[in-house]
């Protein structure tokens, strides 16, 4: 968020969404030549909860009803955008990157932050973009298999999230699928098996269009920083050199060959 932005009350600001808008006008006036496909914004959820929930993140509060005023700034912020990039160019593609959690026996709390959003926006979106890492259990985690940052892996997650989202009759992009794992000791494992229930989804009827894994760079991650290594190519952060780690010669190859083998 901009220090200006952040200076005006950010998104409790009424008119933060008209000045979103404002600035998609401009981006995409620009790129409208190179872009097929939008995505506003990117884990709205995420952010409203860590920062109005949660109070970790900026501006560090906990209020229930700011965290509300700011989800619904968000929908109209992403609204005001669908609008205007269609004007602009309206054969594009316009959707939003959706953190979607799979919850065991949790029907009101998975509503609520699975399908919330997504309901608000319904009528203003022409894909789904979906990122799932990790699934919740009724009594806690058996953390069987964890990533670094102590993420239990449960692939089968992946498979009912995009069951669920076949009601909203929309193509599916898995936006974001991914596992921090320094040593690159799960993470060929790790997309074999999600791909294995990606394509279970596929021929039980779910749209998906595409599968990105995140990441391919080693990032920055939120307010994690630098230690977690979430890229199939290994980034020294003091020289720049990347190095492909052997889980992207295995991801190539399902690329290239089409076939998954998960044994």
């Amino acid at each position: 968020m901009p220090i200006w932005l952040a200076k005006k009350g950010g998104w409790l600001n009424p008119k933060t969404p008209y000045y979103f808008d404002r600035y998609i006008k401009i981006v995409s006036e620009n790129l409208f030549d190179y872009v097929n496909f939008w995505i506003t914004i990117n884990e709205p959820n995420v952010y409203a909860s860590n920062s109005f929930l949660r109070g970790v993140w900026p501006p560090q509060e906990k209020s229930i009803s700011k965290y509300f005023k700011v989800v619904s700034q968000l929908v109209k912020a992403h609204q005001l955008a669908y609008h205007s990039l269609h004007l602009i160019d309206r054969d594009c593609q316009i959707g939003i990157a959706k953190n979607n959690i799979y919850f065991e026996h949790k029907p009101f709390v998975g509503y609520f932050w699975n399908k919330y959003f997504l309901n608000k926006i319904k009528d203003c979106q022409d894909f789904i973009g979906l990122n799932y890492y990790f699934h919740s259990r009724l009594f806690g985690n058996k953390n069987e298999s964890v990533t670094d940052m102590s993420w239990e892996i449960y692939p089968e997650g992946i498979y009912h999230l995009l069951k669920d989202l076949k009601k909203y009759q929309k193509p599916i992009y898995i936006t974001e699928n991914g596992l921090a794992d320094a040593k690159d000791e799960k993470r060929a494992k790790f997309i074999k098996e999600h791909l294995f229930w990606v394509h279970r989804a596929i021929q039980e009827g779910a749209d998906v269009r595409g599968y990105f894994y995140w990441s391919l760079l080693d990032n920055f991650e939120w307010d994690k920083g630098f230690w977690p290594r979430f890229g199939l190519v290994e980034v020294d952060y003091q020289t720049l050199e990347r190095k492909p780690r052997p889980s992207a010669y295995t991801y190539r190859k399902i690329c290239q060959t089409n076939q998954l083998k998960i044994y």
